[in-house]
């Protein structure tokens, strides 16, 4: 796997004493600080069950991205602001698989091979271009489906925390299509950029959305339409796609 902190952010591995673990090079002495096993990215690449939250989940094809940017943003909030997620953060990302496919997850659930990646259609990125191609629905770079083809789509983000001693909160996001809530935080974001740069604690760098947008971009996609919850998973008939209008 390749290094899960290759944005920054790196959070080394230290003993019970709080000493970093280090790995040393035969013959040239390079010391290296060894990876958490817990940031490694072969823990989102199974089938697993997460007892504790009820749900079954699967590799999600964006997570090895994702989760470098989560981590970045964790050091560009310490370093610029001195108020980091946390100084012991993790992050994980997967696809939280639908009832329909749980069946099929419990078979897998065990097996020493990398699981494919789901997308943001409940299945894998195999299944999904096939039912594409099946609909006559593949897109070439640049292209897209039609807005009318996306009113019953929807995309949500369910997230859950727990600190080192405990404490435990949820907060769940729901908007529309991927492609349209892509399109979204690209132009929420600069208009957050544009109009509300005074209000933002961090100014200039390679920065993050959630860095350079800070609350002030999550304010303005809620008001967008994008759904939010904070306290738990949204659920019922709340999964569905925001209004367009």
């Amino acid at each position: 796997m390749a290094d899960p902190f290759s944005l920054g952010g790196f959070i080394p591995k230290v003993d019970r004493n709080g000493f970093k673990m280090v790995d040393i090079q035969q013959g040239t002495g390079l010391v290296t600080a060894k990876t958490r096993e817990e940031d490694r990215d072969s823990n989102m690449t199974k089938v697993t069950e997460d007892k504790k939250l009820g749900v079954w989940r699967a590799p999600y094809v964006h997570s090895f991205f994702d989760t470098r940017i989560v981590r970045r943003s964790n050091m560009l909030l310490a370093d610029l602001a001195n108020q980091p997620y946390g100084l012991t953060f993790n992050f994980m990302e997967y696809a939280m698989l639908p009832p329909e496919s749980v069946a099929a997850a419990r078979r897998s659930e065990g097996s020493e091979e990398m699981a494919k990646p789901y997308g943001q259609y409940g299945m894998t990125l195999e299944d999904e271009e096939a039912m594409m191609k099946s609909e006559g629905k593949e897109f070439k770079e640049g292209e897209g489906p039609n807005l009318e083809d996306m009113t019953d789509a929807w995309s949500g983000f369910f997230l859950y925390a727990e600190s080192q001693h405990g404490s435990q909160v949820k907060c769940s996001f729901v908007g529309s299509d991927g492609y349209f809530e892509t399109s979204r935080v690209a132009v929420e974001t600069a208009l957050t950029l544009r109009f509300d740069r005074e209000k933002l604690p961090c100014k200039g760098g390679v920065l993050t959305p959630s860095v350079a947008g800070s609350t002030s971009l999550v304010e303005r996609l809620i008001e967008s339409g994008v759904k939010f919850k904070m306290g738990d998973w949204m659920a019922g008939g709340d999964l569905a796609p925001p209004s367009m209008k």
